[in-house]
């Protein structure tokens, strides 16, 4: 019952937020959220293919010339909640599976705190606190599931290592690797710091826990602890293997422009941004926000009850060591939510692996959250045990109503314009009613939480009605700044409802390809929900030598060269408003897009080749690659064009460049495979150059017989065809994806062996 009543409120203290659920919206928020213009199009893709095939794809040609479903990442693909996609229409899938990890959050938290033998109470304050903790519940309507995943994930993780390592529960070492699986599977960034968490966890527990039961040798404890890490990262293999091998060919390749000290700092929590745990308003929250991030979607907002609370725990002696421990891990991971502006961060930066390559540090604080969160369950039972100082209690309320007036009286507007770069000073003054009525927010939340706070300590009220009174004051208190992250939409069907573009080329027999260059379907993926393949998209991830291609670093400028758009099949195009466009012609004429927008759609008049052969090869150094091909006089249509590093022999060109007789043309076409049919002849050997971004993983045949696959054109699928061919296959299959599976077979049945041998030796022991 105490479990249960404890779930029952941490579901209420969710629905604050999230009743809207019930009247039929979904969590897609708006045009902010990476929900909407990416996640329910990748999301939709993997489900569809999923009941169509019975397998999950691998490739995804929809956005960026096309790059690998797997190993480029496309969200929670192989975590449980894509399971529900199967069953349930995807954007209810999406919206509940989030909705239930938020209350899980708390409830796994109110779990962990009353292992650590904390009163109802404290545990389910600790447990609701963390849930609505802004770190964790801004998540939601911007749609970062797989961070809302972790962050619910890890009051679980660490109560499986505290059954392990004090109490000897020799079941929760295979219990913990799902755990692991299951975060890493979640997301990797968060993951990472996850396991960095954990270690130092298992560390306090084998070495400085007093209350540890468990007599083995804390060495072996830690042993133990980290194969089931390793069991555990074995259990993603299928993931994570085919994501290690692109790497290398992803933006975050080493030396690549997405790396290195500038790339990694980025999206970090500024330190003046410190103020934000007490009062958000001070940097602004979202369309107010003048801080040094590009942009901020969510906030550290840990309530000014948890936050008092967890200043009270340091008064509590029976759990001192462990006060300690969580207050050392707060300050770890805020100093690694920092990023550049910490000397940890920088101290670390080129020891940790992979650490060069994960931006947006700022995510880190859920961990800080989370152990400040356990603090204020350890200051709450301190408080209600009759042994806190008042005098304490009021001098902490007392140092947050001070802070609350600098606001009020506008003192603190005058810090925030000073701490504000020059370019944004402006919107620090366009942030000043924010703030002040922010300021008065925070002071009436600290008056009633000092009135609850002395009337606890002198013992006015009986501990149940204290009890309510903090969890209704913490509820209140984070819900009126949480609910400005919340922006609920109506059901996928009427968010992607057709328009009279995505009407018309849904009829058009694929492959093909779009270019919006109207920004008509806001630089999205959304496309790909209609099925369309778009040059552009939401990605991040997407190959690097495509990136070079298309030249994203100087804004898709060779995308509006006609060399270019030829070599990636651009058949149509996206403009604001009607206008002459040479080779195109208006197909639908002006009309507002689903999102909103308006366009027109133009089609080119001679429908470009998907495929062509060519009979002359050239070879140039990779990085002279894109000048050729950029510039008009180069024969892009007639010659294929090889790096130096390139296996293939260069031909001598010679003028005018020979036309091959051989036309290609795809004949049948879907993700990750196509079928090209060849007619007419050469005297010898060509070059067959799809409009598809190249990888390792594809292979082909023609003719039935193993063909060399190559990359050309700086990105694209090139065959070697000898003469007289008449029919190309190509198909993406990675070993790499293959063997993982295989790996992670394995270690899942390791997993529940140590399962099984801890319950067998549990009970042997019993008996």
């Amino acid at each position: 019952m105490p479990r249960l009543t404890a779930a029952i409120v941490c579901i209420l203290a969710g629905l604050t937020l999230l009743w809207p659920l019930l009247t039929g919206h979904i969590l897609f928020g708006g045009a902010r959220s990476d929900m909407y213009i990416a996640g329910y199009s990748f999301r939709l893709f993997g489900a569809e293919t999923f009941k169509a095939t019975g397998s999950i794809p691998q490739w995804n040609p929809y956005v960026f010339g096309g790059l690998p479903y797997i190993a480029a990442m496309h969200g929670d693909v192989f975590y449980p909640t894509a399971w529900l996609r199967w069953i349930m229409p995807v954007d209810l899938a999406i919206t509940w599976g989030m909705a239930v990890h938020f209350a899980l959050a708390g409830w796994f938290t109110y779990v962990f705190a009353r292992a650590l033998r904390l009163s109802w109470s404290a545990a389910t304050v600790a447990g609701v606190t963390y849930e609505l903790s802004g770190i964790v519940a801004s998540q939601m309507s911007p749609g970062h599931d797989g961070k809302l995943f972790v962050s619910a994930l890890t009051p679980l993780a660490f109560w499986l290592v505290l059954r392990a390592v004090r109490d000897g529960r020799q079941w929760a070492y295979g219990a913990l690797a799902f755990a692991v699986a299951l975060s890493v599977l979640a997301h990797y960034n968060m993951s990472y710091f996850l396991l960095i968490a954990l270690g130092l966890w298992t560390l306090y527990l084998a070495f400085g826990d007093p209350t540890r039961t468990n007599k083995q040798n804390p060495w072996l404890c830690l042993g133990l602890a980290a194969s089931s890490v390793a069991v555990g990262i074995g259990i993603t293999s299928m993931q994570v293997l085919p994501f290690l091998e692109y790497i290398k060919y992803s933006p975050r390749a080493d030396g690549a422009a997405d790396t290195g000290w500038a790339f990694a700092t980025s999206y970090a929590m500024p330190p003046n941004e410190i103020f934000a745990l007490i009062l958000p308003q001070f940097n602004g929250v979202l369309d107010h926000y003048w801080g040094q991030n590009p942009l901020k979607f969510h906030t550290e907002y840990v309530g000014l009850l948890p936050l008092t609370l967890a200043i009270l725990a340091w008064s509590d002696k029976t759990h001192r060591r462990l006060v300690a421990m969580l207050t050392v891990g707060a300050t770890v991971f805020l100093l690694f939510a920092f990023g550049g502006y910490s000397p940890l961060y920088r101290a670390l930066f080129n020891v940790l692996p992979y650490l060069s390559k994960i931006r947006a540090m700022g995510m880190v604080f859920f961990l800080s959250a989370f152990f400040l969160s356990v603090l204020a369950g350890i200051g709450l039972d301190h408080l209600l045990s009759g042994k806190a100082s008042a005098r304490k209690a009021l001098i902490v309320a007392g140092a947050f109503a001070f802070f609350a007036l600098l606001g009020v009286t506008g003192a603190l507007q005058s810090m925030a314009v000073a701490l504000a770069s020059p370019e944004r000073a402006s919107a620090a003054q366009m942030n000043a009613g924010e703030l002040q009525s922010g300021s008065v927010r925070l002071l009436l939340f600290t008056i009633l939480s000092a009135v609850a706070l002395w009337l606890i300590v002198a013992k006015r009220v009986v501990p149940l009605a204290a009890t309510a009174a903090i969890l209704l004051l913490s509820i209140a208190d984070l819900w009126s700044v949480d609910r400005e992250f919340y922006e609920f939409s109506p059901r996928a069907g009427v968010l992607f409802r057709n328009d009279s573009i995505t009407t018309y080329l849904s009829k058009v027999p694929k492959p093909y390809r779009v270019l919006d260059a109207g920004n008509a379907y806001l630089q999205s993926s959304i496309l790909m929900a209609y099925g369309i393949p778009s040059v552009l998209g939401y990605h991040g991830f997407e190959l690097r030598a495509y990136d070079e291609l298309g030249g994203k670093s100087n804004g898709w400028q060779n995308l509006l060269t006609p060399n270019v758009l030829d070599l990636l099949s651009v058949r149509f195009l996206i403009l604001g408003q009607s206008m002459s466009v040479p080779g195109f012609h208006e197909v639908v004429a002006p009309t507002t897009t689903a999102v909103g927008n308006p366009a027109v759609l133009y089609e080119k008049d001679s429908i470009p080749d998907y495929a062509r052969v060519m009979l002359s090869a050239a070879k140039v150094p990779e990085d002279q690659e894109m000048g050729a091909l950029v510039n008009p006089r180069f024969p892009f249509d007639r010659v294929a064009l090889y790096a130096d590093t390139s296996t293939e022999t260069a031909d001598s060109i010679v003028q005018p460049v020979p036309k091959s007789a051989m036309r290609a043309s795809v004949s049948t076409w879907a993700p990750g495979r196509m079928t090209v049919s060849l007619s007419g002849a050469d005297a010898r050997p060509g070059h067959l150059v799809i409009a598809e971004n190249w990888y390792p993983d594809w292979h082909a045949t023609v003719d039935g017989k193993t063909a060399i696959v190559r990359r050309v054109d700086h990105a694209l699928l090139g065959v070697d065809v000898p003469p007289g061919s008449r029919q190309v296959e190509l198909w993406f299959d990675s070993a790499t994806y293959a063997r993982g599976k295989w790996l992670s077979t394995g270690a899942v049945l390791v997993a529940l062996l140590m399962i099984v041998i801890g319950v067998t030796r549990e009970r042997r022991v019993a008996g």
